[in-house]
């Protein structure tokens, strides 16, 4: 009799520490479980976000294609008035041409700077709007894969069970709060580059107008030469 009371009461023991055990597989499953679809939307999240710099590095091209086309057709044109210029002596001509050599570095300076400025804010935008935010929770939701053996780590298991469960009840509440924010933050942080590439585009169109000015200008005063025949 007292050996059935005895194997009764390890096979309660037992059954108790397999429900134990049971509760931190779930909460095992659990992480995992949510550390997956997280990762999944953060994806989702980088790819939406890769689209949208695309798409602005697109724009600002067309931008720039539209510029350098018409500085060049302003050149060609500026070129043949050179040529058919009348009463103006070979060295006179040599030296307008050579001028228009000059002020041509000078305005590729200008298209340059445009690009450069353009691009530069985009880039830091690119690279610093979004990226830091996603990895930081990339990074904390990993860590949510291996968070019952992290707690166990640092609970006494066999002598305080229920803190250890009570440990892990809390980091599930963080982790789920953390699913359900990170989200919406990131996506605010993707709408947020609209605004910087809005302002690039209207200092970019802002910076080809006064390029395609001051061509204008540069070719206003070369022809003056021609005028008087470089005198």
């Amino acid at each position: 009799m007292f050996a059935k009371f005895i194997l009764v009461t390890v096979l309660v023991q037992l059954a108790c520490a397999q429900q134990q055990f049971d509760v931190l597989v779930e909460f095992g499953t659990n992480f995992s479980t949510l550390a997956l679809e997280t990762q999944n939307e953060i994806a989702d999240l980088y790819e939406f976000n890769g689209e949208i710099i695309r798409e602005f590095n697109r724009e600002l091209l067309l931008e720039l294609g539209r510029m350098v086309p018409a500085m060049r057709e302003a050149d060609s044109d500026f070129q043949a008035q050179i040529d058919s210029a009348d009463g103006v002596d070979n060295d006179c001509l040599e030296y307008v041409r050579e001028l228009r050599e000059l002020f041509l570095l000078f305005q590729n300076w200008d298209v340059q700077d445009c690009a450069y400025y353009a691009h530069v804010d985009l880039q830091y935008d690119s690279v610093n709007r979004f990226l830091p935010y996603a990895i930081t929770f990339l990074s904390e939701n990993t860590r949510s894969i291996s968070q019952v053996v992290e707690s166990f780590g640092r609970n006494n298991a066999i002598a305080e069970f229920d803190a250890l469960v009570q440990e892990l009840d809390g980091e599930w509440e963080y982790y789920q709060t953390l699913a359900v924010s990170f989200g919406d933050f990131l996506f605010d942080e993707i709408l947020l580059h609209a605004n910087v590439a809005d302002r690039v585009y209207r200092e970019l169109f802002e910076c080809r107008e006064t390029a395609l000015e001051l061509q204008q200008a540069d070719h206003e005063y070369i022809l003056g030469y021609l005028d008087d025949n470089c005198a």
